[in-house]
């Protein structure tokens, strides 16, 4: 197996090992499952490509929460009047009122008035971006995990 699928690999598995402690949990508060043509509808709104990871999850879990961790994402296509945890208005909004750039796609909430995005401009092999946290105006960002993956289950092992 080359680099390149020794990471996706790497990135599905800590997804995986996110959702298993997300179950043991008792199963948080998720939307659910959501069709492959709402999540290219989303893609298509928003102009990127979504990592595998992040992709999966939409798919599986839509949006929701754990414990009060909030992973933003998919609840339906109403994309331009919605609320928190629908990543893809979020995302459009904060475009919108502070010129996010369009590279980012928001998934979680900093705590702090800041964001953590996947920015879509940096792309390995296996198609995942890497997972910025975003300064309160989005101008600067910093890694905070090189997958969607990687940050789920850091951020779901925080909470559970």
């Amino acid at each position: 197996m080359n680099r390149a699928n020794d990471f996706a690999q790497m990135s599905m598995q800590n997804y995986e090992k996110a959702i298993e402690l997300i179950d043991q949990a008792g199963g948080g508060d998720f939307e659910g499952v959501k069709p492959e043509s709402l999540v290219s509808e989303a893609e298509i709104a928003l102009g990127v490509k979504f990592p595998p990871s992040y992709r999966r999850f939409l798919l599986e879990m839509g949006c929701g929460d754990i414990n009060g961790l909030e992973v933003f994402g998919l609840i339906n296509d109403n994309f331009e009047k919605s609320t928190v945890p629908n990543g893809i208005w979020l995302t459009l909004n904060e475009r919108a009122s502070v010129g996010l750039d369009p590279a980012y796609v928001i998934v979680g909430d900093g705590g702090d008035g800041t964001y953590y995005a996947l920015d879509t401009r940096k792309s390995d092999a296996t198609g995942e971006n890497p997972l910025m946290r975003l300064s309160v105006d989005g101008k600067q960002a910093e890694q905070a995990a090189g997958s969607f993956g990687s940050y789920l289950l850091n951020a779901v092992s925080a909470v559970v």
